[in-house]
């Protein structure tokens, strides 16, 4: 159903990751006139070129990376960009951070300072999105609370991507003090998901990922014993994808910071019987860790590990995620319609996930 967005044209850097095709996809289907420049440092392959089919005349894709100012300088010019959703990223992962840690930062913080460079001298954007992690919470302190992680809960960044997300949040948060830029950041929980594969920028695939794999091998998940007692915030990259062009374009926004999740903290075993209640051939065993295709600690149950309050979101916007299960069931049946190419078997590297 067409929604009633005033006329947009928005840049989305890291266009071709999973959860922002997503947000491109709902943007475009429900709004007829909307238009998108996507800059990615990867190409469209055929994967991307297929979820965007329907779209694809509204669609500019511009390869560039975020680090180098240029690349600012391909967008097209004969329609001004209204809105800006920046998402390029690396994500986390111990290697990468181990071993390119000045690329982590360069990218996360350095790129973000290229895209606000650019957003404020452009008088027509309306609206600069940031796109940051609930890994900015970081670590439970003693005063972290057991509910439901609020956007003004405590805030502990272990790793550096975390720590740069953050202080891209700080960053994009001067630009819109001292440039009068209107900004906005959101903080995503356990993504899963359509378009969810393994990119320059992402090597752990979320846990549907491989139950859906194990489905397609026609084998157990292997999963270690203690991932059945751990659990998260899941949520569906369509159901962001649902949200976000709302946040993008509403004329007026109660708060600069939102949480965008599921709402609730579910157990392993949960997230299982809802898959088995849609694709009854699914199953899992018990392996030890080095045979495991997902390990999940079950003592983090607080701060980024718990279940994010979305009260902002539902209150201001009307909105609540689907049903775990109509998620996966949305997930399975995009996947299952191309296998092999929508999630193909992984490296190593991209087996397990924490």
């Amino acid at each position: 159903m067409q929604q009633d967005y005033p006329q947009t044209t928005v840049l989305v850097t890291g266009g071709c990751g999973f959860v922002m095709s997503n947000v491109i996809k709902n943007l475009l289907a429900t709004n007829l006139d909307a238009k998108v420049v996507s800059l990615d440092v990867n190409p469209t392959g055929k994967l991307t070129q297929d979820f965007f089919r329907p779209f694809s005349d509204r669609i500019t894709h511009i390869e560039g990376d975020i680090r180098e100012p240029g690349s600012f300088s391909l967008i097209p010019t004969d329609q001004p960009i209204t809105h800006v959703v920046h998402a390029a990223m690396i994500a986390h992962h111990p290697q990468w951070e181990r071993e390119h840690p000045d690329k982590v930062l360069d990218v996360n913080i350095m790129g973000t300072v290229n895209t606000l460079e650019w957003a404020r001298t452009q008088s027509s954007i309306i609206r600069f999105l940031y796109v940051s992690s609930g890994d900015v919470y970081g670590e439970p302190k003693a005063e972290t609370s057991q509910e439901p992680h609020l956007e003004t809960g405590t805030l502990d960044q272990p790793e550096l991507y975390a720590i740069s997300k953050y202080a891209s949040e700080q960053i994009v948060r001067r630009y819109r003090d001292v440039f009068n830029i209107d900004t906005v950041c959101v903080r995503f929980s356990g993504v899963f998901g359509p378009m969810d594969r393994p990119t320059p920028g992402r090597a752990l695939m979320a846990m549907p990922y491989h139950m859906i794999r194990a489905v397609i091998e026609n084998r157990p998940l292997r999963i270690t014993d203690g991932t059945l007692k751990a659990g998260a915030d899941f949520i569906s990259s369509e159901d962001i994808g649902s949200i976000l062009p709302r946040l993008l374009v509403s004329s007026k926004l109660s708060h600069d910071i939102y949480n965008v999740a599921y709402g609730q903290f579910t157990l392993v075993p949960e997230v299982f019987q809802s898959f088995k209640s849609i694709v009854p051939e699914f199953d899992y065993e018990v392996v030890i860790p080095e045979f495991a295709d997902v390990i999940r600690d079950p003592s983090r149950r607080l701060a980024r590990w718990n279940a994010y309050d979305i009260e902002r979101l539902s209150t201001e916007f009307d909105w609540k995620p689907r049903p775990i299960a109509k998620q996966l069931a949305s997930y399975f049946e995009w996947v299952m319609e191309d296998p092999e190419f929508r999630c193909p078997r992984l490296p190593q590297v991209s087996r397990l996930t924490v």
